[in-house]
């Protein structure tokens, strides 16, 4: 829920005092670019505070290392680490949040193959499908997703597909492409692209 935001980025006025409950369990929203898409995720994902207001997942502020505990995110601007390999990402990823890391999904995006890989020399296509996988893998309660299908090739759009249809979890994506979810309704927000506003 998102209560009374108000964000500026380089001096330009994002939101201001927006307000927004959402309870659906698959939202899409859309936007022209910078209507502040991937601004609302890293705000709904606690990675970035609000100027003003109030951001919370089940009445508790996403700010808190419990909620953030419960939410995953694949967003553009949230970097992985370039150091690792795949297999150290996965390692490192399932022991901060005490999950197993699920052969299905490196199956599915057809990353085994690449498991000793460091993350800096992967595909744009790889990079994405490491991304959703780290997103996924500790089955979040809230998962988010920026340009989901961005890079994809044919067989992991697919294996995408399948994931926002049976995900147990609610799932909100920023994109803009129609998203597939069967069994799924989908809600969606179109956001309007603001006049820039000195501060």
């Amino acid at each position: 829920m998102f209560e009374n935001i108000s964000q500026y980025y380089q001096q330009r006025c994002v939101f201001n005092d927006f307000s927004l409950e959402i309870n659906e369990p698959r939202v899409l929203i859309s936007g022209p670019n910078g209507s502040g898409k991937t601004t609302l995720l890293m705000l709904a994902a606690g990675l970035i505070a609000p100027d003003m207001g109030k951001v919370s997942f089940n009445q508790q502020s996403v700010l808190d290392t419990e909620s953030k505990k419960r939410i995953g995110i694949s967003a553009s601007k949230v970097a992985l680490p370039g150091f690792l390999s795949i297999a150290e990402l996965v390692d490192f990823q399932a022991r901060q949040f005490a999950c197993e890391p699920s052969e299905h999904w490196l199956v599915q995006f057809d990353l085994k193959q690449y498991w000793h890989t460091k993350v800096a020399n992967l595909s744009l296509g790889n990079y994405k499908k490491l991304s959703l996988l780290t997103a996924v893998m500790h089955q979040p309660a809230l998962l988010l997703l920026d340009e989901p299908a961005n890079g994809l090739d044919d067989k992991a759009r697919l294996a995408l597909n399948l994931l926002l249809s049976d995900y147990p979890g609610q799932v909100i994506i920023a994109s803009h492409e129609a998203i597939a979810a069967e069994h799924q309704q989908v809600r969606h927000i179109q956001l309007q692209r603001s006049e820039p506003q000195a501060v």
